[in-house]
């Protein structure tokens, strides 16, 4: 299971790497490949094609390197953060806004292991977060009524660093003497920072983009002084003093930002909700907030992570990914994470080892967000700034509900969505996906499976151990053997027969809630 949670998904032969291996060993090494870019060969092929692109040319390039990438853990570090620090690609569309995606993703990439700080600065310059929460060319006030957009001085608190009320480091809420949630910020330090984010255009030509469009997708933003507001900017307890330069002024905000202390539970509540727990501990919080806190994280067996700087990722990651508690060896009804709905789908992708993957040529996954046809939900394109799904949720007249859990992935799951992955799945799993008849894309090995599909009760246990770690139920374990038994291994069509066998085992194995949870 270890192996389901930092990756997206186990193949066989990464199994057969881990074995005899310690995980904080295999999370070292992670750590150090190199990173699977997105925007080099997305220009290169921009310039092969005479500056022209087929529109969100960067979406194939996400699905292909989350089956084959080589760098696993960067690459679920990288789709973690695009859900947390969010700036859907809905808004983009055609060769430079396929560029300007590209960036993005890579500054996520770069920054997974870096730190914190590093990664709210790279962000805050990147062209497709400035489109995204509407601070690209935002202006310093006139005096007439023109005020400095607020969208993105609201949103770097609420849901990229903060939070709207003050922590505890395990998480919980701090409050007053009368029992109420304390606020982090008011009205009035969004406005005095939303004056901070003033200036801020495409780099390399004028401030209103004459000149710079074309050039400008896969730079960082640049600052035009003239455009900054001048005034002063007071926010967080901090004043910037008046006529303070734009660059100055964004690097004090930030600062500010990682400078407090809800930082660190805020990010390592979201960051465990997307690898490892769907309703975390405050015990696992509060453990992952001190590795955040102090850069620091000692792993079990020895190994050290992180540099000693307060938000060092690589100790964050290492503190989730390597908690005592993933490890002890018991599995409480409360523990594990809902695997949404990408991640299942590239698990079934690498785990039957795909071949001829070409991902422009799969239309169904062109766009996945449909829950009546396709995922319901797509990388990089979440609906809202509040992601596919709030972190706080809490699904109403449900156990988990009714537990108090927060569950995530459950805002999208419904009675049409299950449906829908049910039928996405079931196309993929039985390879009639390929948008071109003589070019047959996403074809599954099925040669282990077809091999015990003689045997029902043989195929069902290799199911529940290679795909659900040996957590599949009896009763569904004994779906699997039935829906086996009952077809048919005809003598004059055994190769057939047994491939169905394999295709039908297969599709009641992805469908069984163990599948959906890692634990």
């Amino acid at each position: 299971m270890f192996l389901n949670r930092a990756t997206f998904g186990a193949r066989q032969q990464d199994i057969n790497a881990l074995v005899g291996r310690d995980a904080a060993d295999w999370l070292a090494d992670e750590m150090a490949k190199s990173q699977t870019e997105f925007l080099p060969p997305l220009e290169q092929r921009f310039q092969a094609n005479n500056r022209k692109l087929p529109d969100d040319s960067n979406s194939p390039l996400t699905w292909n390197a989350f089956i084959q990438g080589n760098d696993q853990f960067r690459l679920r570090t990288m789709f973690a953060l695009s859900q947390i620090i969010v700036a859907s690609d809905l808004v983009s569309g055609g060769a430079t806004e396929s560029q300007k995606a590209a960036y993005y993703i890579d500054r996520l990439g770069a920054n997974a292991f870096g730190n914190y700080r590093d990664l709210i600065e790279d962000i805050t310059y990147a062209p497709m977060m400035a489109q995204y929460l509407t601070y690209l060319r935002n202006q310093k006030g006139n005096g007439f009524g023109r005020m400095p957009d607020e969208n993105y001085a609201r949103e770097i608190m609420q849901l990229f660093s903060i939070g709207l009320v003050e922590l505890n480091l395990d998480g919980s809420v701090k409050t007053n003497a009368q029992g109420n949630p304390i606020e982090t910020y008011t009205n009035a330090d969004v406005e005095g920072l939303a004056r901070v984010f003033t200036g801020l255009a495409q780099a390399g030509g004028e401030f209103n983009g004459n000149g710079a469009y074309q050039n400008s997708m896969s730079r960082p933003l640049e600052m035009f002084d003239r455009k900054h507001s001048p005034e002063e900017k007071v926010f967080l307890g901090v004043t910037i003093p008046p006529n303070t330069g734009g660059d100055e002024s964004i690097s004090i905000a930030l600062d500010t930002l990682y400078d407090h202390p809800n930082v660190g539970p805020f990010m390592a509540k979201r960051l465990i909700q997307r690898f490892t727990a769907s309703s975390p501990p405050p015990d696992y919080i509060e453990r992952v907030a001190t590795a955040f806190n102090s850069g620091r994280f000692t792993a079990p067996n020895g190994r050290q992570f992180g540099e000693g700087v307060r938000g060092d990722m690589a100790a964050t990651m290492a503190a989730i990914m390597l908690d005592e508690s993933l490890f002890d060896g018991r599995i409480e009804a409360t523990e594990g994470k809902v695997r949404e709905p990408v991640i299942r789908f590239v698990h079934w992708a690498r785990a039957f080892n795909v071949g001829n993957i070409d991902s422009e040529n799969e239309r169904p996954m062109r766009d996945t967000s449909s829950p009546d046809d396709g995922l319901g939900q797509h990388p990089i394109r979440s609906p809202s700034v509040f992601n596919f799904y709030r972190p706080g949720y809490v699904a109403p007249q449900t156990e988990s509900g009714d537990a108090g859990m927060t569950v995530p992935e459950f805002q999208i799951a419904n009675s049409v969505a299950s449906i829908g992955y049910a039928n996405f799945m079931a196309d993929y799993i039985m390879d009639r996906t390929s948008t071109f008849d003589d070019s047959n894309t996403f074809v599954p090995n099925y040669t282990t499976e077809t091999g015990l599909a003689d045997n029902p009760e043989a195929l069902a246990d290799h199911l529940n151990i290679y795909l659900t770690g040996g957590m599949m139920t009896e009763e569904n374990r004994q779906d699997i053997i039935d829906v086996v038994s009952a077809l048919p291994l005809r003598d004059d069509a055994l190769a057939e027969d047994r491939l169905t066998r394999a295709e039908a085992a297969i599709f009641v194995a992805i469908n069984t809630p163990a599948y959906a949870v890692a634990r």
